[in-house]
């Protein structure tokens, strides 16, 4: 993820980051260690929660700045949510490649969320301050 858009001094923007950077830690944890498949139907609980909560409350802030580029910025979080209900589906078939697909979706997702959208977001809530 570009540095200078990872922490972005806005709140609730950076919590959803580090959270799902945290998540994203913890696959790698398990992809070291060895995992099972309760290991991994936790870190798909982690996952819905992230999107219940984090997604949510993001997108709520934006809409509530009047951020112009809501919908695409929604779209983004939707095919997040999406890729990540594709991998959960064939999870039960083989626990240590899905561990490497969520690693790689995950990070590939931050970089291009944080490339493509946080960069005009963050400029743009910068100056409604």
């Amino acid at each position: 993820m570009p540095e200078n858009y990872r922490h972005t001094n806005i709140s609730i923007i950076d919590e959803s980051h580090d959270k799902l950077s945290e998540i994203q830690k913890h696959v790698n944890n398990l992809k070291e260690k060895g995992a099972g498949k309760n290991d991994l139907a936790d870190i798909f609980f982690a996952l819905s929660y992230f999107f219940e909560n984090h997604l949510i409350k993001e997108e709520l802030y934006l809409k509530s700045k009047g951020y112009p580029n809501f919908d695409n910025h929604k779209i983004s979080h939707f095919e997040f949510i999406k890729g990540i209900e594709r991998l959960m589906d064939n999870y039960e078939s083989n626990v240590n490649n899905t561990l490497k697909d969520l690693d790689m979706f995950i990070g590939e997702w931050l970089h291009s969320h944080s490339s493509n959208y946080n960069r005009d977001m963050v400029d743009y809530l910068n100056q409604k301050k």
